[in-house]
Order: C-alpha cells, then structure tokens, then sequence
C-alpha cells in the first residue's frame, strides 16, 4: 500500500511538473505575441553587391521593435535609385548601410566581382599624372622592384589590368571632382577584380607603381 502512495505521488509530481512547464511556455509564447512590432523589409533573393534595386526584390516582415535598430529599412521610396553595397541575403533585413545611392558622389560604387582598393600618391612614379586621374577612368598598373640578391635588376610585372579609376582624393580623403583639374591626390581609388586586388595589395610595401591610360572602348568590346 505504501509503494502504491509513493508511485501516485511520483505520478502526480510529475503530472504537475509537466502542467506547470506547459504553462508557462504559454506564457513565454504570450508575451511574445503580445510584445509591440513593426515592419520592416527583408530580402526576398540574394542580391549581389553592384546591383540596382527593385520593390519587388524585397518583402514586408514583422519584427519586434526592441529586435529593430534605426538602420534598418522601413520604406522602399526612392529604392530605384539605390544599389548594393555588399551582398545582401535572402530573408536578411534591408539596412541603410548596404544601400547606396546612384546620384551619390561620395559613395564607391562597386560593380558585382569587384574589390576596390588604393595606391598613396607617394607609391607612384608618375605621380604628377595620377593626380589627374579622375573617376570612370580605365587604367593598367604595373609594379617595378629591384630583386635583393646579387645585382640589381629592375623586375616589373602587371599588377591590374583594365582597372577602374573609383576617384583621386586629395589630403583630407575628399573626392576631386572633375572641375578640380589643378588639383593632384594625395591617393587614387581604384576598382578590380580579385586578382588585381591581391597583386596590388602584396606589392604595396615596396617599389613602385606605374599608371597607363587604355583607350576608351564600348561597353560592348570591354565586355569580352
């Protein structure tokens, strides 16, 4: 009789245990629901870095208000003007920093593949030309070092081909615009593939870089 009281007792505890987690996850999910929401726009597909945007890329989401920072996006006016800055993911919130607008100067527009990157004035032996560089420009840049064991030998190798001029900035890292012309940089802006990028980085330490014009092709030749 005792052992049957005990497995009641056992049961019951259990049985109360089981009621009182039910409730309060009840409770929890009420709270929830119930806290204070607000909408804001997520990605509906993944959006590569350099694209324009669209309404239709984008879809309205609750989100609870203390979950919301002020950067993120909570309408899409103007939204046909701006693009990405940096991938955006699907169901991932639309944010202020990741957009830019087309008509906006001070901004880097990157095309999708692209990394940007600089050269300091002080790196370039044809500096008094690179300052005149502006954005939009196609440019070659080839290195020169001198080999450190036995004789010294020029070594000179293309670090970026058909690279994009992103802007010349002068001391204060403002962009020169084109009526700056007597103005020279103190840097120049550039915009590559990845390739481009690494070459130019890793040989960044020493020697020095040469800037080379190309010729202004269509778009349809460049894309080739």
């Amino acid at each position: 009789m005792v052992k049957l009281n005990k497995k009641r007792i056992i049961i019951t505890t259990a049985l109360l245990s089981c009621a009182v987690f039910a409730v309060l996850i009840a409770a929890e999910k009420k709270i929830v629901n119930s806290s204070p929401k607000k909408q804001i726009y997520v990605a509906a597909k993944d959006i590569n870095q350099g694209e324009f945007l669209n309404a239709s890329d984008f879809i309205l989401e609750d989100k609870a208000i203390n979950n919301i920072t002020d950067d993120m996006v909570t309408s899409l006016n103007g939204i046909k003007s701006k693009y990405a800055t940096q991938n955006i993911y699907k169901e991932e919130p639309l944010n202020k920093n990741t957009i830019a607008d087309k008509n906006d100067s001070s901004k880097m527009f990157l095309k999708p593949g692209e990394r940007e990157f600089s050269i300091p004035l002080t790196k370039l032996d044809n500096d008094a030309f690179a300052g005149t560089l502006r954005r939009g420009d196609i440019v070659d840049i080839t290195h020169t070092s001198v080999a450190t064991q036995g004789a010294p030998v020029p070594i000179t190798e293309l670090t970026g081909k058909r690279v994009r001029v992103l802007g010349a900035v002068d001391l204060q890292g403002k962009f020169l615009e084109p009526n700056d012309k007597n103005v020279l940089a103190a840097a120049i802006m550039f915009a590559g593939d990845e390739d481009s990028f690494v070459k130019t980085s890793k040989e960044s330490s020493a020697g020095a870089f040469k800037i080379a014009k190309c010729p202004i092709y269509s778009e349809s030749n460049t894309s080739n």
